[in-house]
């Protein structure tokens, strides 16, 4: 799924003063594509992943998917659009702990009201797909954190998206655990053709993927492929602490 963002904009008020996050961002983004987010802390990186995903409303500007400006559309046509298009991996997994593996993976079938029967099977494959078989009745108490992020992987996947964002999905993980999640994220890309951005601070990580976004309080540069040298105005060493 192509991803156009036009003048893109986006604030917050407090106390009547207006705090300016995301401030004339454009990128486009062509269906396929392998992508990472980097930053520092602070500039808006989960914001503009949240604005991407319709899980929050530009202040400005245009996010449209192969043609379709949807911030035109109501909402509850977005919320559909969300469901069915988009698929979401968060740092802190949000799986419900009172569910089992299987019953959290289910979860966005439910909402879309899909037959019983074919999304079981469904998610009992994803399930496997991310090595996890063996624990689908486990709930998320009793599966570690790298686990618990390979659940929520397979839920993001539960309604095949054709769009994967991933916010920090290894900032809680050791590297060894991390690079396995991100393993998993590259196969499906490569397999399905999903759309993947992902926000990480890890360079080795963001090094893996051909192409890079950079966002700074200047704005949102395109790194373009690993090798082609650190953010506009930013030393090598800079680009690595990112």
């Amino acid at each position: 799924m192509r991803i156009e963002v036009r003048n893109l904009h986006k604030s917050y008020w407090m106390n009547d003063a207006e705090i300016a996050v995301l401030r004339d961002l454009d990128v486009v983004i062509e269906p396929g594509q392998y992508v990472s987010l980097t930053g520092p802390s602070g500039v808006g990186k989960s914001t503009f992943l949240h604005v991407l995903g319709t899980l929050d409303t530009p202040t400005q500007g245009q996010v449209i998917f192969d043609d379709v400006d949807l911030w035109k559309e109501p909402l509850a046509a977005i919320a559909r659009f969300r469901n069915r298009y988009i698929g979401f991996v968060f740092q802190f997994h949000h799986l419900l702990p009172e569910f089992s593996a299987l019953e959290n993976v289910l979860m966005p079938s439910r909402i879309q009201r899909a037959p019983m029967a074919p999304a079981l099977r469904r998610a009992k494959e994803l399930l496997a797909e991310v090595g996890l078989a063996h624990r689908i009745e486990h709930r998320p108490g009793e599966l570690s954190g790298g686990e618990q992020q390979r659940v929520a992987l397979a839920r993001a996947l539960m309604n095949e998206p054709r769009v994967l964002l991933a916010d920090e999905p290894t900032g809680n993980l050791d590297e060894t655990t991390g690079a396995g999640i991100h393993e998993i994220i590259e196969r499906l890309n490569k397999e399905r053709g999903i759309t993947a951005i992902v926000v990480t601070h890890n360079p080795r990580l963001a090094d893996r993927m051909p192409r890079r976004l950079h966002l700074d309080r200047t704005g949102l540069h395109d790194l373009g492929a690993p090798g082609a040298g650190p953010p506009p105005g930013g030393s090598a060493e800079a680009a690595r602490a990112s």
